[in-house]
């Protein structure tokens, strides 16, 4: 008997047919999770009653900033509701007295969106206050504000640097080796400079980094450590999300930068976590579509959040448009130029930013195949030791060839928004 099936491909969705022998299961989020209800009314009750802390409003007041940042995540992350999130911010301002802000793209190492972009994620953010474009390239608007105990110099975007008061919004979701996102990262990679942001990123060789690990991650406690550093010298407020697949929220939490942070993952690893029985030869896996597949990089964290259910030798089938390319130089050179083994075998002084991610998909890659159906061509795809699809149909009967008729898969509607793990894990 077959199932059909339907996954986002961009902005548009791949429907397919499979039988229901070859399907272990469909791992997506809960449907019993209700999502936040009047959000503007939800968001000011988040910024009045936070965690950590005293209320937004009483802080600013209390502490009367002359020159204060907000922090917003750039087009990769899924904020549809972003303009009423930030006016809900701006009116609390308001009321606090204050008057300007400036807004800080935290773009880390990702290309500068186009004014077209910024209007239609942000709205008419500019009759706010000034809007800086992150770059951490551009030493002239970098500064230092100290060495962390790693030794790693915290050099960041000047405005933010030269803020009395931060507040950063952003979601907290699986992160491939953050853990999750959300919180501290808005400093580091968010507004850090390239080699502030390579010496952490190098550290993905390290043990204890991984999808939905916090506890011991190298990577997360020096994100935390640059978080705690910038709240040392000013407030730092955050004000972050929770949510489901089709983008919608589920959950507010605000406040101090790591109490609020905290108590976001908590409930995050209730929503994200999906208990596996044991280990398919195939995972169908969409990232979610846009903007979570608008190049391969960023794609790439689907397949980092699915490999651990797929045995070895198997296959994984990517489903990412891919509008914007591969969508990063280094990491299409890493796995261009490079072998897999070459690859995987590179020591954390090696490590380049974006070749970070590189080495993990070189890994994933030792163990099983990456099938991708995508909008890039299919020589550059194979180019960087993925192989490619012309569509759904065409990746099944490759698989069907690989595996027989009775192969066992997982579909996976968005892998950039669940945690497989397997019980034995």
């Amino acid at each position: 008997m077959m199932s059909e099936f339907s996954l986002k491909y961009g902005k548009k969705e791949i429907k397919f047919k499979l039988d229901k022998k070859n399907v272990l299961g469909v791992l997506d989020l809960p449907e019993s999770r209700k999502k936040v209800k009047n959000l503007t009314s939800s968001i000011k009750k988040a910024l009045r009653r936070p965690i950590g802390c005293v209320s937004l409003i009483e802080l600013l007041r209390k502490t009367k900033p002359k020159n204060p940042v907000l922090i917003l995540e750039d087009i990769t992350r899924p904020n549809p509701d972003y303009p009423l999130i930030i006016s809900t911010v701006i009116s609390e301002l308001k009321l606090a007295g204050i008057k300007k802000v400036k807004f800080v793209i935290a773009y880390g190492t990702h290309r500068r969106q186009t004014e077209e972009e910024n209007i239609k994620l942000y709205g008419n953010i500019q009759k706010f206050g000034e809007i800086i474009h992150h770059n951490c390239d551009d030493k002239n608007f970098l500064v230092s504000i100290g060495k962390l105990s790693t030794g790693t110099e915290l050099v960041i975007n000047k405005a933010v640097a030269e803020s009395d008061f931060v507040i950063s919004l952003g979601n907290i979701e699986p992160h491939s080796f953050a853990g999750y996102g959300g919180g501290r990262k808005s400093i580091l990679p968010g507004v850090s400079s390239r080699e502030t942001i390579t010496r952490n990123h190098s550290k993905v060789v390290l043990p204890g980094v991984g999808m939905g690990i916090i506890e011991n991650n190298p990577i997360h406690l020096e994100m935390l450590e640059a978080a705690e550093l910038l709240a040392k010298t000013r407030p730092f407020f955050i004000l972050n999300f929770i949510r489901n697949t089709k983008k919608e929220i589920l959950k507010i939490v605000a406040g101090d930068h790591k109490n609020a942070f905290f108590e976001g993952v908590k409930f995050a690893e209730k929503i994200y976590k999906i208990p596996v029985k044991k280990e398919s030869d195939v995972v169908i896996v969409s990232s979610g579509g846009y903007p979570k597949d608008l190049n391969l990089y960023q794609a790439q964290k689907s397949i980092s959040a699915t490999h651990s259910i797929v045995k070895k030798g198997g296959t994984i089938i990517l489903i990412a448009e891919c509008s914007d390319g591969i969508g990063q130089p280094i990491f299409e050179r890493w796995l261009k130029n490079y072998s897999l083994e070459e690859v995987v075998q590179k020591k954390e002084n090696e490590i380049e930013v974006e070749g970070h991610r590189a080495y993990l998909t070189a890994k994933i890659l030792s163990k099983c195949d990456v099938l991708v159906i995508s909008s890039i061509r299919a020589e550059k795809i194979k180019q960087l030791k993925f192989q490619s699809a012309e569509d759904i149909q065409s990746a099944i009967e490759i698989v069907r060839r690989k595996y027989g008729s009775y192969f066992s898969s997982y579909i996976v509607p968005n892998g950039s928004a669940v945690l497989p793990i397997l019980r034995n894990n």
